[in-house]
């Protein structure tokens, strides 16, 4: 997802891409394409790049343990400047632009906004319930820890 600026006028400008998820790094849960949509807005000084991207990944409930498919979509701004007044370092969405630069790379940043987009508690839908009984395998004895077991029995005294 690299967009030329060199000779690119002031104003807006509009981009889609469509990349591999795997060319963009995300292997483990992700699969098919990732699609973007990019807007810059050129100015004097420096140019605002406001994405959204969308993928689907492949998740395991966090309840019931099933595999489902969810898209995983997110947006964000990214400032590109060549006007760098006190400032030396790349920030997050803040990059400094030498004169010589006429290539923006936007797959470091949809990469990871991808992946912190990723939710916390992953459920297959809305109302997913914890399952009953996943085991199709008859169940193992209940083994009572031996350290326990004083306390059982103090237990057992207290009440008669």
């Amino acid at each position: 997802m690299k967009i030329n600026i060199s000779g690119l006028s002031e104003g807006v400008h509009e981009y889609d891409f469509a990349k591999p998820a795997v060319e963009l790094g995300l292997e483990e849960h992700f699969s098919g394409e990732v699609q973007a949509h990019v807007t810059l807005e050129k100015s004097t000084h420096q140019i605002a790049a406001m994405v959204t991207a969308s993928v689907k990944g492949v998740f395991i409930c966090d309840r019931c343990a099933d595999e489902f498919e969810e898209e995983v979509r997110t947006s964000f701004t990214s400032i590109y400047s060549w006007n760098h007044d006190g400032v030396t370092e790349d920030d997050d969405d803040f990059h400094i632009l030498r004169k010589e630069d006429n290539i923006i790379n936007l797959d470091g940043s949809v990469k990871e906004y991808l992946l912190i987009s990723i939710p916390l508690k992953l459920l297959c839908k809305k109302n997913c319930e914890i399952p009953e009984s996943r085991n199709s395998e008859p169940e193992m004895e209940h083994v009572t820890d031996p350290r326990w077991k004083k306390l059982q029995d103090l237990l057992r005294t207290e009440k008669n």
